[in-house]
């Protein structure tokens, strides 16, 4: 009985004493709440487009210079480092393939007329990329170990397989980051 007596006291004070004004008016409640969200749109377009810009420049500069801070997220971290760097030491036939599959294509149109010689070029070919692709399977076997004892316990990167088959088909020169270790410079 008591509690009711308190409540009821509460709501008379809150009567008398009102909330000071008149509840607004729903249409200018939603009058006032509607402004624009960005005041100049070109402008802010325009700044957004320098802002990007000035990102792109800055992770361009981190990949040829090897700042892994600023670079794009798919290549940053200490794994990924490690692909790069394992990668960047060897030697192998798959950066020479996108270069020898031209000079194959240009040999084998002097040749179209004869057959003997342009099925050797189709099979010489074949050869480098089979070779090639078991180099390649080889390589990512021996890596996944190596990176197994170097890096027990966190699992490996997401997409790795493609991002070592993409730099080991790339040549050296056009790979992005760019190498930082010498060949046979393996990692540790």
């Amino acid at each position: 009985m008591a509690r009711k007596d308190i409540n009821e006291e509460l709501a008379d004070e809150a009567r008398a004493e009102g909330k000071g004004k008149a509840t607004p008016k729903r249409r200018d409640q939603e009058a006032a709440h509607q402004r624009a969200l960005v005041l100049d749109p070109k402008a802010s377009s325009k700044e957004k487009r320098e802002k990007a810009r000035s990102q792109r420049a800055k992770e361009q500069q981190a990949l040829l210079t090897g700042d892994e801070r600023n670079m794009p997220a798919e290549h940053r971290g200490p794994q990924k480092r490690f692909i790069r760097d394992f990668v960047d030491a060897r030697t192998g036939l798959g950066e020479y393939l996108m270069p020898a599959s031209i000079v194959f294509v240009i040999i084998s149109l002097f040749f179209n007329g004869n057959a003997n010689v342009s099925g050797w070029i189709i099979l010489g070919f074949y050869v480098l990329v089979f070779v090639t692709l078991g180099e390649t399977f080889w390589a990512m076997r021996s890596l996944r170990n190596l990176m197994a004892t170097k890096f027990s316990g966190t699992p490996m990167p997401r997409g790795w397989r493609i991002y070592t088959a993409g730099r080991m088909l790339n040549l050296r020169r056009l790979r992005v980051p760019r190498p930082i270790v010498k060949r046979g410079e393996f990692p540790v």
